[in-house]
């Protein structure tokens, strides 16, 4: 057993522990009357309840910690295929900026946008609807354009390096 499993059974043991004796002090107050417990008595039992309770708080911190630090390395691996398939990754320039595959994203869409735009166009009668298909269709080419470019200048700086 690892040493963060044994810390963590032994933080649930001793939370067990101190919710047993807290229902043993419940049932022992609810048997006796309140003129039967003196005023030391209902003081050392109070007392004893908030060191519990201090235990308990404290219990659940460790075992808080313990149960972090157990699952903190999940998703994390240094086998030797991840390390081999990162450094083959590496070679051909790892993953893009996220700005280069939004770039990509969008250069999709306005190719279906512009394929959608153009067919309309084919069927429409309206010569105002018409013009402005020309003009989105304008608009969207112009902003493919841009966008091809400033993917060719990233791929050649990347060919650079």
């Amino acid at each position: 057993m690892s040493k963060k499993t044994e810390q963590i059974y032994k933080a649930l043991s001793a939370l067990e522990d101190l919710q047993s004796q807290i229902s043993i002090i419940n049932q022992l107050a609810k048997t006796k009357n309140s003129s039967e417990i003196s005023e030391s008595e209902w003081a050392e039992e109070s007392r004893h309840l908030e060191t519990i309770e201090f235990e308990m708080a404290q219990n659940l911190k460790s075992l808080r910690f313990w149960i972090g630090s157990l699952y903190s390395y999940n998703g994390k691996s240094t086998s030797n295929a991840k390390a081999r398939a990162s450094k083959e990754n590496g070679k051909k320039g790892g993953r893009p900026p996220k700005e280069i595959t939004d770039m990509k994203k969008r250069r999709t869409e306005l190719e279906s946008l512009l394929e959608e735009a153009r067919r309309e166009k084919i069927t429409t009668t309206d010569f105002e609807k018409e013009e402005k298909l020309n003009r989105e269709i304008a608009e969207y080419e112009k902003e493919r354009s841009e966008i091809e470019e400033k993917l060719e200048k990233w791929n050649e700086e990347k060919k650079l390096f």
